[in-house]
């Protein structure tokens, strides 16, 4: 059996639509009623019918609520019927229902709406009809008794509440339209305006993206100078330590040279390159070592190597004491 629609959002013959999302199918799936263009046996009329069949495979996708009809095989008028729609003589169908909710809010409505959109109603019964487009066979709206409503004898402004023109022209007013542009011209500026934020907030996105990358780049960045910074200072102290004990600086320049690694880290590494190595103290006679400057004197050592007299009046100063004194005796 085909699938057929039984309901879409087109607006009808009456001015209005009915939202599909808003159709309440609960009472409806528990006796799925299928009549022929909406005609029960108890309206007294002479083409009164009995339900025809039923509907299974109820969907709704896209806004369009569709179905199977399933016709009665016992009943000679629902096989006629059957056949007609097999044929393809008959193919469409008709919605019978109770109204809940009407709306006027502009992003309801659609061009040559007359009456407020049915928003929420109660689907009662679903018709097959032999012409759709005619009024009765549309849709058909039933009262709380389940009477139908005869549409094609009310005026447009007595089926459903009308449209608030005063809110529209509020709403058109605060779009930056005229007061009296149309509903559809109030739903595409409300849609222009919708893009324009949904393109801000693309930019927005966009830019918090950069900013992420650009705060993981940093962090990178960050964690690169701490290391280097780390192995900068293991650098300087090894360096130092070095220089030391080669006799290039003492203890007490080792100062002065960490804060010159700590502000220029090449500079101060050429710096210390180019102090030259000197010889440690070694045994003399005189005191606890001997090399080429044994035989130095007070005078000798202060003329040639000042820092290590320096020195040697701190790490040795009996022997500082015994040049100073021999000076003293050549006085």
């Amino acid at each position: 059996m085909k699938r057929i629609v039984i309901s879409d959002e087109s607006i009808n013959s009456y001015g209005f639509y009915v939202k599909t999302d808003g159709i309440d199918l609960t009472a409806f799936l528990k006796n799925p009623v299928m009549l022929w263009n909406h005609n029960r046996d108890w309206h007294g009329t002479a083409d009164a019918q009995l339900p025809i069949g039923y509907w299974k495979d109820l969907r709704v996708e896209n806004g369009v609520l569709t179905g199977e009809p399933v016709f009665d095989e016992t009943d000679e008028f629902a096989v006629k019927i059957k056949n007609k729609f097999e044929a393809g003589i008959l193919n469409a169908c008709s919605i019978g229902f109770t109204p809940i909710e009407w709306s006027d809010a502009p992003e309801t409505l659609k061009p040559g709406q007359k009456v407020a959109t049915v928003t929420r109603c109660r689907l009662l019964e679903v018709s097959i009809c032999d012409i759709p487009a005619n009024a009765n066979a549309t849709v058909v709206m039933y009262n709380e008794e389940s009477h139908i409503i005869n549409l094609s004898d009310l005026p447009h402004s007595a089926i459903g509440p009308k449209i608030n023109n005063n809110m529209s022209k509020e709403i058109a007013l605060k779009l930056g339209l005229d007061e009296n542009a149309s509903p559809q011209a109030c739903v595409d500026a409300i849609k222009k305006k919708d893009d324009e934020i949904a393109m801000l907030k693309a930019k927005v996105d966009a830019i918090k993206k950069k900013d992420d990358e650009i705060a993981m780049l940093k962090a990178k960045v960050d964690g690169f100078e701490k290391v280097d910074a780390t192995a900068k200072k293991e650098e300087a102290k090894r360096l130092l330590d070095d220089a030391v004990k080669t006799g290039r600086i003492d203890a007490t320049a080792r100062p002065q040279f960490e804060k010159l690694f700590e502000n220029d880290h090449v500079g101060a590494k050429a710096a210390l390159a180019a102090l030259a190595e000197r010889k440690p103290l070694q045994a003399t006679n005189i005191g606890v070592g001997h090399d080429d400057r044994a035989g130095w004197n007070y005078l000798d050592w202060m003329k040639n190597d000042p820092d290590g007299l320096r020195k040697m009046k701190t790490e040795d100063p009996d022997r500082f004491k015994t040049l100073q004194q021999t000076l003293n005796k050549k006085n």
